[in-house]
């Protein structure tokens, strides 16, 4: 995912070759809530390895054999968890001892340890 932009610079009464202290920047004021967003979201997508929140109230969680769509249990919202890798939107965890899955689309990406 590539950000990009225009800035755009105004010299008003400069001499060529001199510098030039009178330079009107329209844009960057504007650029700076852009750049603070988008990595915000970049953060909120991340998807590999690493910790992350539970964003619903309830998330299930499914055995190792997602084919079969059986709950094995739930995350609660506002809960800790490791994900060892992302697979086609899910996402793999440790349940209760046991390799499980849960929707990717209910985590959020959390870069600190807990």
């Amino acid at each position: 995912m590539g950000l990009s932009f225009t800035l755009t610079a105004q010299a008003n009464s400069c001499l060529k070759g001199q510098t030039c202290h009178h330079v009107q920047n329209s844009g960057y004021h504007q650029l700076q809530p852009m750049l603070s967003a988008h990595k915000e979201s970049r953060e909120k997508l991340y998807r590999g390895a690493g910790n992350y929140v539970v964003t619903a109230k309830r998330l299930n969680v499914r055995g190792d054999n997602l084919l079969d769509g059986r709950p094995v249990g739930q995350l609660e919202y506002g809960e800790n968890i490791y994900v060892y890798r992302f697979s086609r939107g899910w996402a793999m965890i440790q349940f209760r001892n046991e390799v499980s899955w849960v929707s990717g689309r209910y985590l959020r990406y959390h870069p600190s340890e807990f």
